[in-house]
């Protein structure tokens, strides 16, 4: 079976579509389905975490907020703070973008786990967690971050 690509690209498109014409779906169609499908989808779903000599895989959706600190980087999970060898800019590149948000340079947060955003405070924006903890919002992402909750509300 030969394979042939064609590429449009124009302005007049929003987004990348790929259309795949076969006669029929045989085991080389759905590879290259399930190969695009996976690169479209491209996040990452477990981490290893340390506490001590103890080595955890941890569940990304389970993580309350990813942190760096001293030099350091570290997950918060109900259970507990486990250190990752992670870089926060590629956590922030390979996490799920509708679950993950970076709301500083030292922090990205699972907006799952957040009680509310308090903004009592002119210009500065506080994330309060269901587990009680609460992390600041830089300035320089509080507008950012108000934009994306907007998006989710509509």
């Amino acid at each position: 079976m030969n394979i042939k690509v064609r590429t449009n690209i124009s302005n007049e498109y929003q987004d990348i579509e790929i259309v795949i014409n076969s006669p029929v779906k045989n085991e080389q169609v759905q590879r290259l389905e399930n190969n695009l499908i996976s690169e479209s989808t491209k996040s990452i779903q477990k981490v290893i975490g340390t506490q001590g000599n103890d080595l955890f895989i941890i569940n990304v959706l389970d993580i309350i907020m990813f942190y760096s600190e001293e030099k350091n980087n570290f997950c918060k999970t109900k259970d507990g703070i486990y250190k990752i060898k992670e870089k926060l800019y590629y956590l922030e590149e390979m996490l799920p973008k509708n679950e993950f948000i970076r709301i500083s340079n030292s922090a990205i947060i699972n907006i799952n786990n957040v009680k509310c955003f308090n903004t009592s405070i002119v210009g500065k924006m506080i994330v309060k967690f269901e587990d009680g903890s609460e992390e600041t919002v830089s300035r320089r992402k509080t507008s950012e971050i108000m934009k994306i909750l907007n998006e989710r509300c509509e």
